[in-house]
């Protein structure tokens, strides 16, 4: 039975002595090429430049843009060149007649029912909105990279705390085996120690592979290779009651209605129904057209500079257009419009009453979360204190092992809930940060 608690201890201790090696002194592996030490701000940074799907966002961006300068350029006026040579045979005559054309031709709307002012509004609106839908995944990719980011930091302040609870494990267990060498403990007793110590290792070794997995998580949300070396600056967690001072929750909500993209691409909905509501509008008016143009043309090559100065024309002329009867076609997209601005509404009032449900819910969120931060801090520090008390008098033989183990477990349980509750609490108060449009960044 000794030989196999000393065993279990071995195989457990080994990887995980390995990996403390490498959380220790991290190298770049022979398949990474790229090594990097983040903050969060570089975590946000890098993210918004190498996502492939914010890169597709920007360039409906760039879509959109252009599709403005487009409207715009249709005040201008088009003009066309045209040229043209041909010969014809007719019957049995030898004869074959040649005959050319050269042409300038221009034209300009002068007036179309206010389409092309509103086609221009039309493309700016969605150009916002094109800006609207990256500001949008702006904030959810922040929230999901602030979440794997504090995950991450999470596991390896556990890890610190249970890397010291193991070594104090092994301190228990080497000094059992001496004890129980002379005589003084009961092989029970020493087995139950050895027992522990191998549980506290496992347990260290679980948080290693928990921080692993949050790395790669985040690594993935970075749209960063999963081969590369990525360590993470932690943040000065020191001062986190400061992050306690709420501003009022009133505050929350005004702030978040006046930055969300989500209610601002709920207004442009509607904004965008109005302008196509005039465009349709504008059909019904009469288009106005305006035209220009110079030429010339010859016959057959005799004397052809004669014939071109003989035959040089010029024209202009106004064109009046108006729609009389469309069965109905405009009168329908009308309609089609009015139903689509009352749905358009009906969602920015849905939009913005879930943004006021969501900050409220995530103001009060803060406060929990605060709350029980304060108190797992507190009895983290109690039975903290507490298993010192046990594990020295145990040292001394003045308490039984069962009652300082349990100590011990009531420490590792405190240690974990205060862990929890420190990162949720971080977590909540800064995602608040994000629905405010408050700058997120951690002070590293």
């Amino acid at each position: 039975m000794h030989k196999y608690s000393l065993l279990l201890a071995s195989l457990v201790l080994s990887p995980l002595t390995t990996l403390a090696q490498e959380n220790e002194a991290p190298t770049i592996a022979s398949y990474s090429t790229e090594s990097y030490r983040f903050t969060l701000d570089d975590c946000l940074k890098y993210a918004f430049g190498n996502s492939y799907e914010r890169q597709n966002l920007k360039l409906s961006e760039q879509s959109a843009a252009e599709m403005v300068t487009q409207a715009k350029n249709n005040r201008n006026p088009n003009v066309n060149l045209s040229a043209g040579e041909s010969a014809q045979h007719v019957g049995s005559s030898s004869k074959v007649n040649v005959s050319g054309n050269v042409g300038i031709n221009g034209g300009i709307t002068l007036y179309q029912g206010g389409s092309i002012t509103n086609n221009i509004k039309l493309s700016q609106q969605q150009e916002e909105e094109a800006k609207l839908r990256t500001q949008k995944y702006d904030n959810s990719l922040s929230i999901e990279i602030l979440s794997s980011y504090l995950s991450v930091l999470r596991n390896e302040e556990t890890l610190k705390y249970k890397t010291s609870i193991v070594s104090t494990s092994k301190e228990q267990a080497d000094m059992g085996k001496k004890k129980y060498d002379v005589g003084t403990m009961l092989e029970s007793d020493y087995l139950i120690l050895e027992a522990q110590y191998a549980a506290n290792q496992t347990d260290t070794l679980d948080a290693y592979i928990s921080r692993s997995t949050n790395l790669l998580s985040l690594k993935k949300l970075l749209s960063m290779a999963p081969e590369a070396n990525l360590e993470l600056v932690a943040p000065d967690t020191s001062t986190i009651d400061a992050l306690a001072l709420l501003p009022s929750q009133e505050e929350c909500v005004s702030k978040a209605l006046q930055t969300m993209p989500e209610l601002k691409l709920s207004k442009s909905a509607i904004e965008i129904t109005e302008t196509q509501t005039a465009i349709t509008k504008g059909s019904r008016r009469p288009t106005i057209s305006a035209s220009a143009g110079i030429g010339t043309s010859h016959r057959d090559f005799d004397d052809v500079g004669q014939q071109l100065g003989d035959n040089f024309s010029q024209q202009v002329g106004v064109s009046l257009s108006m729609p009389i009867y469309d069965r109905g076609q405009t009168k329908s997209k009308l309609e089609q419009n009015r139903i689509a601005k009352q749905q358009a509404e009906i969602d920015y009032a849905q939009t913005e009453l879930n943004i006021r449900q969501t900050v409220i819910q995530q103001y009060q969120n803060v406060k929990l979360a605060y709350e029980r931060y304060k108190m797992t801090k507190l009895r983290c520090n109690a039975y903290g204190e507490v298993f010192k008390v046990y594990n020295a008098k145990f040292n001394v033989g003045m308490v039984v092992i069962t009652d300082m183990l349990q100590r011990q477990d009531n420490y590792i349980n405190a240690i974990n809930e205060y862990v929890q509750a420190k990162y949720a609490f971080i977590l909540n108060r800064k995602i608040l940060d994000i629905y405010t449009g408050e700058n997120i960044s951690m002070g590293n």
